[in-house]
């Protein structure tokens, strides 16, 4: 196989790729052999048609295997060959052939630029990691002492502190519901804290079986992109009215934990739990902090047909959940988060290959393997949780790229007093 290559367009080449006679004549014969074998020519014996009756019948089916077998093979060589990583799929320009001649083509790829990383033993981070404060540990004592509340219907006005089961719907000025909108379940606490203002209040003196129309202004952080900084009209129905009975904070409600723990312990153990959780978010910002910087280290164009592309199918998949944005709202909200990902993930590709990490269906199963072991539970336990084998090879294959290069940046820690970490983002209300 011989082929030349030519810069046409911005981080785009063309292939004319030519291969000789004799390796597509092989190719061939090897074809017609198999219809020989399998196929009754009407008109000779099985086993004895002619090459050329065999060409001629089989025309269509040999340019098929061409295009399905032997062209992807050599266009996967050429790109091997010349070290490319294409950014989308080849465009075929063409093919000429005769037989017992050289099959030439053309293709067409878009293409990431090479790039050369920048030595990342050099960096040096920072990771920030926030304590555990005592009031921390009271609110989650709080949060699961609410969460065992009993729950008695009432038949009286809504107050502080009830739920109300209802159907919520998002409607017009004119109180008709949205195009498009559904009527869902929802259950709502009066006056809780963690709910946006409007929900929050909604609820007080309802009924069962009243509604009640009301706005809310959701802010310009608010989490969700299609509702930041978007006022929203909605209407609650109430179909139930439950009084919460929360249980007392002692040694009991410890023992429904654990008949091993008094309160104390129940606290200790609490604390132990919010203290990983503070390590695990403090690795993630970490993780993604080596990731700005590697991208500020080594400045790239991103191919534009990949940004297109990733933007298309996050376009697909918002329209799939019951979004109303179009592509060039998608585009405008979404475009540098996209971008930013892009360079991630390939940033992150090269370190692998300098690091030489490899994940694969191997390494997944070993790696089922072992924490079937640690767990204590079966392979096909472990396996059933992790569902989808694919995002878990991904998975896997970043924390090893992450392992390799907090193993070689300069990492400084710094420890936070609890509650210095500045204001939370507001709670999410309920799904509308």
């Amino acid at each position: 196989m011989k082929y030349e290559t030519r810069e046409t367009g911005s981080l785009q080449k063309t292939f004319d790729v030519h291969l000789d006679a004799e390796e597509v004549s092989r190719f061939i014969d090897e074809h017609i052999a198999a219809y020989r074998r399998n196929y009754a020519i009407p008109g000779f014996r099985p086993g004895k048609a002619p090459d050329s009756v065999l060409r001629a019948r089989f025309h269509e089916e040999i340019e098929q295997a061409l295009m399905a077998e032997l062209i992807p093979r050599a266009i996967s060589q050429a790109f091997r060959e010349c070290k490319l990583r294409p950014a989308a799929p080849s465009e075929f320009l063409g093919m000429r052939y005769q037989p017992r001649e050289p099959l030439t083509f053309s293709v067409r790829v878009d293409v990431w630029p090479e790039v050369e990383l920048r030595p990342y033993e050099e960096l040096s981070i920072e990771q920030v990691i926030e304590e555990v404060s005592a009031e921390e540990v009271e609110a989650f004592l709080e949060n699961l002492r609410d969460r065992m509340a009993d729950q008695t219907p009432v038949e009286r006005d809504a107050r502080d502190g009830d739920l109300i089961e209802g159907e919520l719907e998002a409607i017009d000025p004119r109180g008709l519901r949205l195009r498009g909108a559904k009527s869902e379940r929802t259950v709502l606490e009066v006056g809780a804290r963690n709910l946006l203002p409007g929900f929050r209040e909604v609820g007080q003196g309802m009924t069962a079986g009243t509604s009640r129309e009301f706005d809310v202004t959701y802010p310009d952080d608010y989490p969700q992109d299609d509702l930041r900084g978007q006022m929203k009209r909605y209407r609650l129905r109430a179909v139930q009215i439950r009084e919460k009975k929360v249980p007392p904070l002692d040694d009991e409600l410890a023992r429904r934990f654990d008949p091993s723990l008094d309160l104390e312990g129940l606290r200790a153990r609490l604390r132990l739990r919010l203290e990983g959780e503070k390590r695990f978010a403090a690795r993630e910002r970490l993780e993604e902090t080596v990731v700005d910087r590697l991208i500020q280290e080594n400045p790239f164009e991103v191919p534009e047909v990949a940004l297109r592309r990733a933007l298309d199918r996050l376009a697909t998949k918002l329209k799939e959940d019951g979004a109303t944005t179009g592509p060039e709202e998608v585009e405008k909200a979404y475009r540098s988060w996209v971008e930013r990902l892009q360079r991630r993930d390939f940033l992150l590709a090269r370190v692998a290959e300098r690091e030489e990490i490899r994940v694969g269906p191997q390494e997944v199963e070993a790696e089922i393997d072992r924490l079937a072991q640690e767990q204590h539970r079966t392979v096909e336990q472990v396996r059933g949780e992790i569902g989808d084998l694919d995002r878990f090879e991904q998975f896997l294959f970043e924390r090893r790229v992450f392992d390799a290069l907090l193993g070689k940046v300069r990492v400084q820690q710094v420890r936070l007093p609890a509650g210095a970490g500045g204001p939370v983002a507001p709670a999410a209300a309920p799904a509308t």
